[in-house]
């Protein structure tokens, strides 16, 4: 898999033969698309990161730094190693539930979730977000779901965009204050 934009464009990064449902470059480049260059200066947290693919292509693209979460981050730590990005990203090598725990009081302005599809990881990660209070004002949840997934946005929090790819539904949820 490579790399889609920024600085480490076409770049190839290890996916495992399986286990992982990577987001796919089409995805990836539609996601960033959407964003544009709110990307650029954030401090980004990856949760389910998987291979890393939406942390180091949030990096390439501009982002300050990216906190992973992964919990067999074996893939991840060679790919942030081979792309020398060991600098702007911080691996949590947790349970995502732990993990989120941790940064309770921690702010970021761009969380991706790409969470395994059908098992209600994707309302639990968006309710603990919120309940831990990780995301800034006016910040932005990304989250990838399946498209059986109905994922109710919290108060305080506005769907901005939901777009369909093939069995994928990414959600662009913004945090507003009350």
């Amino acid at each position: 898999m490579r790399i889609v934009g920024g600085t480490c464009k076409r770049r190839l990064i290890k996916v495992p033969k399986r286990g992982l449902r990577p987001t796919k470059g089409i995805v990836r480049g539609a996601i960033f698309n959407i964003i544009g260059d709110k990307i650029i200066d954030t401090e980004v947290l990856d949760i389910f990161a998987g291979s890393g693919a939406l942390g180091i292509e949030a990096i390439s693209r501009g982002a300050k730094h990216c906190t992973s979460i992964e919990k067999n981050p074996q893939i991840l730590r060679i790919n942030i190693s081979n792309l020398s990005l060991n600098k702007q990203v911080t691996i949590l090598a947790q349970d995502f539930r732990h993990a989120l725990r941790k940064l309770r009081g921690r702010k970021f302005d761009i969380i991706f979730a790409d969470p395994p599809y059908n098992r209600k990881f994707a309302q639990h990660t968006i309710d603990v977000i919120k309940r831990y209070s990780l995301l800034k004002s006016n910040g932005m949840v990304i989250i990838e779901h399946s498209p059986r997934e109905k994922i109710p946005v919290p108060d305080t929090f506005q769907l901005l965009k939901r777009s369909k790819y093939g069995d994928t539904v990414v959600s662009f949820i913004i945090h507003r204050k009350h």
